[in-house]
């Protein structure tokens, strides 16, 4: 990443939110030079442009609301025009606080020929291919490739759409293609008593196929991984348990872990949404590795049974973890 990028840090837990401390790092750089507005890196915006995009807004949208003209605005964002207390006070007034003036890259990565991205990659996690994720957002193929590669920065809706349809932030840097563990397979083929042939079958793909990505001489599409994950990942017969009374996992993230536990109980079974649940643990940060996971309830012969099957990973769960190198 280059170094005057401004980051923004959302979580995935379904609410997405920004990381205030990107906030912090701003306001300690004071005075940020042109960083050169190369147009390999994208378009070059200011940190009042980036401040007003972490609400939703885009420079015309923010001048609306103090009730001043865009173009003036965006000037004094450059450092172009002097920033008056009137303005310091409008700009305080609807951001909260006031961004430095000066030119930054909020998207700094440059992703070169025979790289992938973190897009790119992002999508396979979620059995999506580029050009889906371009249908699922309502753009363009040549203009999420164009993202994807530091070349074009989003508009805060089009941002919105695209981390909502990844279920992650937007991150523009080059990521290592991750090979396909074989043993993820074989578990879940074991599990049905599937041979490699009656997978390739149902999954609706050549055998030769799937022996190749098997063998890591194929790198999959992410379309190929959700037809896999699909198949493989849905519960046996002997795992399927009806209906579900628990749901347990345990997951880390750096130096932190916890359990989650959700299910059905208490004292309050009205019927209506939320009551008679139990939660307890919050929720599990996004990016963190599942430790164990499993659900518990009762099969068709009213006994207990553990199903080990939750992962919610997705299609990652059938891919290695690059390793870290350096």
């Amino acid at each position: 990443m280059i170094a005057n990028s401004a980051s923004i840090t959302i979580d995935a837990n379904a609410n997405f939110h920004n990381d205030p401390n990107a906030h912090d790092d701003s306001r300690t750089h004071g005075q940020i030079p042109n960083s050169g507005a190369d147009a390999a890196t994208g378009r070059a915006e200011s940190p009042l442009a980036v401040a007003a995009r972490e609400r939703g807004l885009n420079i015309k949208e923010l001048a609306a609301l103090m009730g001043v003209g865009p173009s003036h605005l965006s000037q004094v964002a450059r450092g172009k025009k002097n920033l008056t207390p009137f303005m310091r006070g409008k700009i305080e007034a609807v951001l909260g606080w006031v961004p430095p003036q000066g030119v930054v890259h909020r998207q700094g990565g440059v992703v070169h020929g025979g790289q992938s991205t973190y897009l790119r990659e992002r999508a396979r996690e979620r059995g999506m291919t580029l050009r889906q994720v371009a249908d699922r957002t309502g753009l363009t193929y040549g203009y999420v490739v164009q993202v994807s590669r530091g070349q074009r920065n989003l508009s805060p809706a089009a941002q919105s759409r695209m981390e909502t349809v990844l279920d992650a932030p937007v991150k523009i840097e080059a990521a290592q293609c991750p090979a396909v563990d074989p043993n993820a397979l074989w578990e879940r083929m074991d599990a049905h008593g599937w041979s490699q042939n009656e997978t390739a079958r149902r999954a609706d793909i050549s055998t030769g196929m799937l022996s190749q990505v098997m063998n890591g001489k194929r790198t999959p599409s992410g379309d190929l991984l959700r037809r896999l994950h699909e198949v493989l990942f849905a519960p046996s017969s002997a795992e399927l348990v009806a209906p579900v009374e628990m749901k347990v996992m345990a997951w880390k993230k750096g130096g932190k872990s916890g359990v989650v536990i959700r299910g059905a109980g208490g004292p309050r079974s009205s019927g209506k949404p939320g009551d008679g649940t139990i939660r307890v643990g919050g929720r599990v940060p996004w990016g963190a590795e599942v430790q164990f996971a499993y659900t518990t309830g009762y099969d068709c012969h009213g006994r207990v049974s553990v199903n080990h099957l939750v992962d919610e990973r997705g299609c990652s769960a059938m891919l290695k973890k690059p390793s870290m190198t350096g």
